[in-house]
């Protein structure tokens, strides 16, 4: 069954780990450069911020893109913006102009993100969303981790990188483009209330709110130190590739772990785990090891990233089935501010204080979450385990449509007619 699903969407798989590849290599790239043009820290901040505000804006406006255009065209006029944006940004170096085109990227990848999983939605069933999605995920995780060793092909001072990215870019609009596959419905449901999410889920907002936070300041700032520490562009491929590869080993069974007990313990362990493993990385710079510091970054990796997912099942513990939709799109919203706001933090505290102020922060940022944690576990007694959902493993990239898909899926106990459904995102 999985076989026959997966065969006829090999393009669209494709087509979204090309974009998942040109996305990392370009968040590396653009640090990297930022130094080379000698930015300071908060500017770089506020350009990694950008994406994160685009990113926001997009997930607001592209719903009603795709209502009156379709999928297709909207996906095919995003992919050109998006390769037109990181082209400009190799033509006019400017901090200014790097901010208003990270947002226009991050605003096309919203964009795209959305209809790509919409369609992988639609083309699922309720016997293999489960299946269709692991994979999925874990592709968006391989594919972050090779847009790392991309940054190997050509010199970050000269256009070739640029291109590349706008290249890549490019070619996974075709083979998605040739997929003859009926686009899926989208309706936009009534809006959420977050302010009743906080209350139902204040440790799962944190959660989520925090995991941005920190992963928006280490992908955003981590290219930026490392070049400013003296590691070279393959060093640096390794360094930011680490906390991927990381991530990507360790989501899975931190994600099992939590399934068998309270979820609350897992996350204040991690978050606990998480920060100690943040002051590796400086460690290492004061033994002047490179290799200490890699494996820092596997390690900040492995207990940081994995928290959107933790936080996002313990939202999901505490909602109704009917909820799960509507509640996807406040998740979103708050990991997507968290993502916005954590590079300019970080860079201020870099500025005012050292260099190795980024991972201070990003320890400060989870011990923020293992307290609330500690303070729920004693305020709130524990869900029996049996009442929880199952874990749902989430990438860095992937937008609200999936997420939604996926909590509503978990936590859903009717049954459903195999067929193309109704995809709703919610604003």
């Amino acid at each position: 069954m999985l076989k026959q699903t997966l065969f006829p969407i090999w393009s669209l798989l494709f087509g979204i780990a090309i974009l998942t590849m040109a996305s990392a290599l370009q968040s590396s790239l653009i640090g990297i450069r930022a130094s080379i043009e000698s930015f300071n820290t908060s500017a770089t901040g506020l350009i990694m911020s950008a994406y994160y505000l685009g990113f926001i804006i997009g997930s607001l406006l592209v719903p009603n893109w795709i209502k009156n255009v379709g999928h297709i065209r909207v996906f095919a006029a995003v992919a050109s913006l998006a390769s037109i944006t990181i082209l400009m940004q190799s033509v006019i170096v400017n901090p200014w102009f790097w901010m208003l085109m990270r947002m226009c990227t991050g605003l096309c990848y919203a964009a795209l993100f959305i209809v790509t999983e919409s369609w992988l939605n639609d083309i699922a069933t309720n016997k293999t969303r489960g299946r269709l999605f692991s994979i999925y995920i874990i592709e968006l995780w391989a594919s972050q981790t090779l847009g790392q060793v991309l940054l190997n092909l050509a010199s970050p001072s000269g256009y070739g990188l640029f291109i590349l990215s706008s290249v890549l870019i490019s070619l996974a609009l075709v083979p998605l483009l040739l997929v003859r596959t009926p686009s899926p419905t989208i309706s936009i449901p009534e809006k959420l209330n977050i302010m009743g999410l906080i209350k139902t889920a204040p440790l799962g907002v944190t959660g989520v709110t925090i995991a941005g936070v920190t992963s928006g300041a280490l992908l955003g700032l981590g290219a930026l130190y490392a070049k400013t520490s003296g590691m070279n562009v393959g060093q640096i491929s390794l360094f930011i590739g680490a906390s991927y590869v990381g991530g990507m080993l360790l989501q899975w069974p931190i994600g099992r772990l939590s399934d068998r007990q309270d979820r609350r313990v897992t996350i204040l362990w991690v978050a606990i785990v998480g920060a100690i493993a943040a002051f590796i990385v400086p460690l290492g710079s004061t033994l002047n090891s490179q290799v200490v510091m890699m494996i820092g970054m596997f390690f900040i990796g492995a207990f940081t990233f994995p928290m959107y997912s933790l936080a996002s099942s313990h939202i999901n513990d505490q909602l109704r089935p009917e909820q799960i939709l509507s509640a996807s799109s406040g998740i979103i919203l708050l990991n997507g501010v968290g993502g916005m706001t954590g590079p300019l933090l970080a860079a201020i505290f870099m500025d005012w204080v050292r260099l190795d102020a980024l991972f201070w922060f990003v320890a400060a940022m989870n011990l923020s979450v293992a307290l609330v944690a500690l303070y729920r576990i004693n305020y709130q007694p524990a869900m029996n385990i049996e009442e929880q959902g199952d874990q749902i493993p989430v990438a860095l990239t992937v937008s609200s449509v999936a997420t939604a898909e996926m909590l509503a899926e978990a936590d859903s106990s009717t049954s459903h007619d195999e067929k193309s459904h109704e995809v709703e995102i919610k604003l």
